[in-house]
């Protein structure tokens, strides 16, 4: 499985089509891909054409009418055979269109909101479906009722977009199929696996119950009505990324490592462990089950590595210090000579020049942002849904569906 990861990490450039292209010559694009097929990407412009094929839209869920937004992209190798790779960001609430563009995605926003290809794209060598989820993230709609953000929901709802993808892009039925994500995906993804691959342990059996009729998205939650089937999906492993697997074991290892990169004092550290050292797998760091001491110790520490100047997933690299205004400025002022100091084609604010070039109106249009009507508003879209990442119902470990998962061969 890491061998075929790391085949994911690198690029190639030529023409982009300007009419669907199939990747299987001889089956034909169904209705909806057709009417997701991204014509023209604007503000590219990066010297390189566009060599792949590009679709994206709201995909409806029959069992209760969710939209789920996602976006395509076709391998620049060999599309007709090599693997689909399926991404999800975290957050909970997060989009994972902030990861196709800031992380492993083919193109990379600039400070003027003009679009380049990005180096790093995994569509080198794979098929790449970034999905947002759940419905209320991104374009993802619609915003669901409290009690159905958790995560069986959340899971019987990417599964049922999987299926649901592959009857509209048949050609990809059967290829192996690689399931990735980051931070909160740690528990998305095994939950997901989990799913597949006990369904899979079952002989497969007829629907049970007839889906609903689509509602359009006008539904708000629902939870029943989906009997998940998956004789389509090959799945051959998976990958996450800063995962969060375990509250008690990944919580209490937080100012260790921060201790360990000088991120908190000496003082502080060993304040910490004289007052919280007993109630380690009873306490973490974020908890009210922590005493009053240990607690006081704890926070005096979050205090101290928390900070606009640093980034907790990569320490040693540059910070984005623009506020949303100032970065309006740079996309007017494009001649500006900005020269920040960062490594590689993704620079620290690019996730704010992402989000800006999303909620253009012209973008929206072109990444088929419609709703029922067919109507096209301008949709405002962010990079994570505070609503839904404060009040998800969160689960505290993944262990147990990896105990499962473990017992399946894929």
């Amino acid at each position: 499985m890491l061998l075929a990861l790391r085949s994911l990490a690198a690029i190639a450039a030529t023409a982009y089509a300007s009419a669907p292209v199939n990747a299987a010559a001889d089956t034909p694009l169904t209705p909806l891909a057709q009417e997701h097929f991204i014509v023209d990407l604007p503000h590219y412009r990066d010297p390189t054409p566009i060599s792949f094929g590009m679709y994206a839209g709201r995909m409806p869920l029959p069992s209760n009418g969710q939209e789920m937004f996602y976006w395509y992209v076709e391998s620049k190798d060999n599309p007709d055979v090599d693997p689909l790779v399926l991404w999800l960001n975290g957050g909970p609430g997060c989009s994972s269109l902030g990861g196709m563009f800031t992380e492993l995605g083919p193109f990379v926003v600039e400070s003027d909101l003009t679009v380049k290809l990005n180096p790093y794209a995994w569509n080198r060598k794979a098929n790449v479906v970034f999905l947002e989820s759940p419905a209320g993230v991104g374009f993802s709609q619609p915003q669901l009722n409290q009690s159905d953000y958790n995560d069986d929901f959340t899971t019987d709802r990417i599964a049922e977009f999987l299926e649901q993808f592959l009857l509209t892009y048949p050609s990809l039925q059967q290829r192996p199929l690689y399931i990735t994500g980051e931070s909160y995906a740690g528990i998305y993804i095994p939950y997901l696996v989990h799913t597949l691959v006990t369904a899979k342990a079952t002989p497969h059996q007829q629907q049970q119950q007839q889906h609903p009729p689509h509602h359009h998205g006008r539904r708000r939650g629902g939870g029943g009505g989906f009997t998940p089937r998956f004789p389509a999906i090959n799945l051959r492993g998976y990958a996450i990324g800063n995962p969060f697997t375990d509250a008690d074991i990944d919580g209490n290892a937080y100012m260790d490592y921060f201790y360990a990169h000088a991120l908190i004092s000496m003082e502080n550290y060993n304040d910490m462990v004289d007052k919280c050292e007993s109630e380690i797998g009873q306490c973490m760091f974020t908890s009210v089950n922590c005493s009053a001491p240990c607690q006081a110790a704890i926070d005096e520490g979050i205090v101290a590595a928390d900070t606009a100047y640093f980034n907790p997933y990569y320490i040693y690299g540059d910070v984005c210090l623009l506020s949303n205004n100032q970065a309006d400025m740079l996309h007017f002022r494009k001649r500006m000579d900005y020269q920040p100091m960062h490594r590689g084609k993704i620079e620290p604010c690019t996730d704010k020049y992402t989000e800006k070039y999303l909620n253009l109106a012209v973008v929206q249009e072109a990444i088929h942002v419609k709703t029922s009507s067919g109507a096209s508003p301008l949709f405002a879209w962010a990079d994570c849904n505070m609503d839904i990442a404060e009040g998800y119902n969160r689960s505290l470990s993944a262990l147990p569906k990896y105990k499962t998962i473990l017992k399946h061969s894929m």
